[in-house]
């Protein structure tokens, strides 16, 4: 049985707790942390997990993977401690590599420790194919986020956007995925797994409709092999507006795959 630690309690961790219970999933969650100890008491209680008081005495557990569900600013603390007392890591605020030179010191950390880092596909289709595709040439790669009022509302009020006016399809960003994760760290993740997986510099189009209820991603990536072209409509989380059911959703199935003896897909 898979042994998981969750870092962060909060919608992602919530969901992973709740397959555990449900059947879909049948790892032993071992431990939790969440600088709201309130939270990792209430999603230990669920499935009888130890509570942690640091990140230090989560990673000496015995455990076989640690989870990543806290913010950008906690994984290259979650990813060094886990991977240096030999556990593998899933990273889900995969914005944090942004920073190519952590990704770099991380992925020569695993390879010296013979640990494996899981970055999942998240809220977007393909990223299988756009794997395969990478290993060819790639010309073009674009991702069109667009996204309700409450998905975007905590960063588009740091940014000065009066929400109170935006009554029509609206774009609120064109640019490179760098600099959308800096401007959106909490709401386009999805760029950077687009880029890391195809290896070229993602144009990024984000778009905020008051008029829709769900989060919508369009992928489209032109190479020699051809086109590939992805639309997901995502239900948000009733937890978190700003992250997708979806995204929930490939985590879990990833601790799933994890411990089955035949993976579908690349």
């Amino acid at each position: 049985m898979l042994r998981i630690g969750l870092v962060g309690c909060g919608a992602i961790a919530t969901s992973i707790v709740n397959a555990v219970l449900e059947g879909i999933i049948n790892p032993k969650v071992v431990a939790l942390y969440d600088r709201s100890i309130y939270k990792a008491e209430k999603l230990g209680r669920l499935v009888r997990a130890q509570v942690c008081h640091s990140i230090d005495e989560l990673v000496r557990k015995d455990l076989d993977v640690v989870i990543e569900c806290a913010s950008i600013q906690a994984v290259e603390e979650v990813a060094i401690k886990a991977i240096e007392n030999r556990k593998d890591v899933i990273v889900m605020s995969v914005g944090a590599f942004k920073d190519l030179n952590l990704y770099q010191r991380l992925y020569s950390l695993a390879k010296k420790h013979n640990r494996r880092i899981y970055i999942p596909s998240g809220a977007i289709a393909g990223i299988d194919a756009i794997k395969a595709v990478s290993l060819g040439k790639i010309y073009e790669v674009t991702l069109i986020t667009i996204k309700p009022i409450e998905g975007l509302r905590d960063s588009l009020e740091k940014q000065g956007f009066d929400i109170d006016k935006i009554s029509e399809p609206t774009t609120v960003f064109e640019g490179s995925f760098s600099e959308a994760i800096e401007k959106f760290p909490q709401n386009i993740n999805v760029s950077l797994v687009l880029h890391l997986a195809s290896n070229y510099p993602t144009k990024v189009k984000i778009v905020v409709d008051p008029n829709i209820s769900v989060n919508r991603h369009e992928v489209i990536v032109r190479g020699s092999t051809g086109t590939i072209r992805t639309t997901v409509e995502n239900t948000p989380s009733k937890e978190n507006p700003r992250t997708s059911v979806l995204a929930a959703y490939s985590v879990i199935r990833l601790i799933k795959d994890l411990s089955e003896p035949i993976v579908i897909g690349t």
